[in-house]
């Protein structure tokens, strides 16, 4: 029987710095490592500058995985990622460490993904004329009433992921909060997870001033060329935080809204998110470690004793 592979989990929520510090990790301690890209956004080719990917470099150089798999124009989600992932982690090298902050991605990792069928019939299209007519407000209020705990855990802003919850409710009977219980796991690992929890503070300074890099660095003419392959709003690859703004801006600005009103908007939906991101990862991973020195000997040590343990 084929050893489970060993995996540490370094999460977190949106710029709290889990990158940089699992790459200091691999350039002092683990250089044989590989890194599994655990991030809905950064599957997606040309989405470069919105999904903080790592820079061309750092993906060769840290053996990256999951990133760049996908075209912006397929709609991929986390029953695709699981699909593929037996291949992909087959093949890396241990230590792996899956860093990111798509709590559905990682928690399919670790326990498997519900097996089911998308419905794209009566219950699809009756949510898609309502929200048509009624907004998506209308959408998420229903959602908290059938389903309060999906409501709690999806974005509110994303049509999408609130279409397709009361979607299978409705095809079912079932609470999709239930029915993401019901798990068919896929690969078997053998795993640790560290969260990183910086203070609320600093964690909203730091995604302020990188909303504002994102800008610096092109993120408009991004979207650009990105409507110019003919992605829209209707692409998964396009709900992602700041993407779907920019389009909407460039695109649909019947408001004029000021590009620092964009900035303002998309830095409060971020903050927004990883404020539900610190909800998940502090109910459902028991380890925190903090990242504010260079001191990361005790984790060192706890990584080397669990790759021995077979």
């Amino acid at each position: 029987m084929k050893a489970s592979k060993k995996v540490i989990f370094i999460t977190g929520p949106t710029s709290s710095g889990k990158s940089s510090f699992v790459h200091r990790l691999i350039d002092n301690h683990f250089m044989n490592a590989s890194v599994l890209s655990v991030d809905s956004v950064q599957v997606y080719q040309h989405l470069n500058i919105g999904s903080a990917k790592p820079t061309v470099h750092e993906i060769e150089k840290y053996n990256y995985e999951m990133i760049n798999i996908v075209s912006p124009l397929t709609d991929f989600n986390a029953k695709d990622f699981i699909n593929m992932l037996p291949s992909i982690i087959d093949n890396m090298n241990e230590p792996i460490f899956a860093v990111g902050g798509t709590g559905l991605y990682i928690d399919a990792i670790k326990h498997g993904i519900f097996d089911e069928e998308s419905d794209n019939g009566e219950a699809r299209n009756a949510l898609t004329e309502k929200l048509a007519k009624e907004g998506l407000s209308s959408l998420y209020d229903e959602l908290c009433t059938v389903d309060p705990e999906s409501a709690s855990s999806i974005d509110r802003f994303n049509s999408r992921r609130v279409v397709r919850a009361l979607e299978v409710y409705y095809k079912t009977g079932i609470k999709f909060s239930d029915i993401k219980k019901m798990r068919k796991k896929t690969v078997e690992i053998d795993y640790i997870e560290y969260s990183i929890m910086p203070n609320r503070e600093t964690l909203y300074n730091n995604i302020d001033a990188k909303v504002i890099s994102m800008f610096d660095t092109g993120l408009l003419n991004e979207v650009r060329t990105l409507a110019e392959m003919g992605v829209t709003p209707e692409h998964s690859s396009m709900q992602a935080i700041g993407y779907k703004e920019c389009y909407e801006y460039l695109f649909n600005n019947n408001t004029n809204i000021t590009k620092d009103d964009l900035i303002s908007s998309i830095q409060k939906r971020t903050r927004q998110y990883a404020k539900r991101q610190l909800t998940w990862f502090k109910k459902y991973s028991n380890n925190s470690i903090s990242i504010e020195d260079d001191d990361d000997n005790s984790i060192v040590d706890i990584i080397h004793s669990f790759m021995k343990n077979k």
